[in-house]
């Protein structure tokens, strides 16, 4: 089964159910979406926002007048994308698909793995398990200052928050001086060389060196910092809910340290929103 965007036929952007079906995909791709370029034409009763269609047809989602809306991008558990028996070429194959909100949060979500879970051993073998893949470990606090800054795209910054990533990056560099941290600035390399490369990816990086806690604002850079044991601290609209520490805790060198149980709760919540896109385009993810 094709799984890229010639299966649904979406371009990045706002589509609106239309057709009597629940198969995530352009009508002329058997799914039940059309396009939509403006709140104006928002009529449908169910959203889909694929991606982020960056330029002059951007559509705040605060401003969408319902939250019975969808996000379609890429899932908040990145090992997913990764090889593994489930995924053994590192393809695209998984999504976070969350209701009314780009991230996962506590009513969005369920702390329940199961049918991610059913989904990877069908397409692996018995030990494909969201554990295995994830490999959590303890969050705790290290003897270091240094602190690593992991910022998203200039993009995301413009369209989501009115700000640029140099200037995100130099506020924060400033923070982290100003209070006795030494600033590290994580340049991210691309998907190919993450998925062929195990030694570049986030989570292995904060794994083997030492770091404080990491900065992130709306990227899933929390959520590796997390799994790999590390306090996070984020600036703005992120996915760990309650595990997240504020700056001005930070500055007291006062940490979330989530126990062991609380992040395997997030796991299973993030799990509760990701779906292999078989699911997606076969409908059964509305079951």
């Amino acid at each position: 089964m094709d799984l890229g965007k010639a299966a649904h036929g979406m371009q990045f952007g706002w589509h609106q159910r239309v057709a009597n079906n629940w198969k995530i995909g352009l009508v002329s791709h058997g799914g039940c979406l059309e396009r939509i370029n403006s709140l104006d034409q928002i009529t449908g009763e169910m959203l889909v926002k694929f991606g982020n269609n960056f330029g002059a047809d951007w559509i705040d989602h605060k401003l969408v007048p319902h939250g019975n809306w969808y996000f379609f991008d890429n899932p908040e558990i990145p090992q997913l994308l990764h090889c593994h028996p489930a995924n053994p070429r590192g393809r695209k194959n998984y999504v976070r698909f969350t209701r009314g909100d780009l991230f996962t949060n506590s009513q969005n979500s369920t702390p329940d793995h199961s049918r991610l879970e059913g989904v990877l051993k069908d397409l692996g073998n018995a030990d494909t398990t969201v554990e295995n893949i994830v490999r959590p470990v303890p969050v705790r606090l290290k003897n270091t200052r240094r602190v690593l800054l992991c910022p998203v795209t200039n993009n995301s910054f413009k369209y989501y928050y009115n700000t640029t990533q140099v200037d995100w990056l130099w506020r924060w560099s400033a923070w982290c001086e100003q209070h006795g941290f030494q600033p590290v600035v994580r340049r991210k390399p691309t998907r190919e060389y993450r998925r062929d490369n195990p030694d570049c990816r986030l989570y292995n990086q904060l794994v083997v060196e030492d770091y404080a806690f990491t900065i992130s604002q709306h990227s899933v850079a929390a959520v590796e910092s997390i799994m790999a044991g590390v306090p996070a601290v984020t600036t703005g609209p992120n996915s760990i809910g309650p595990m997240s520490t504020p700056p001005e805790w930070a500055e007291q060198d006062v940490f979330v340290i989530p126990e062991v149980e609380k992040v395997w709760e997030w796991i299973q919540r993030w799990a509760s929103n990701t779906y292999h896109k078989q699911e997606l385009f076969s409908e059964s993810w509305n079951k």
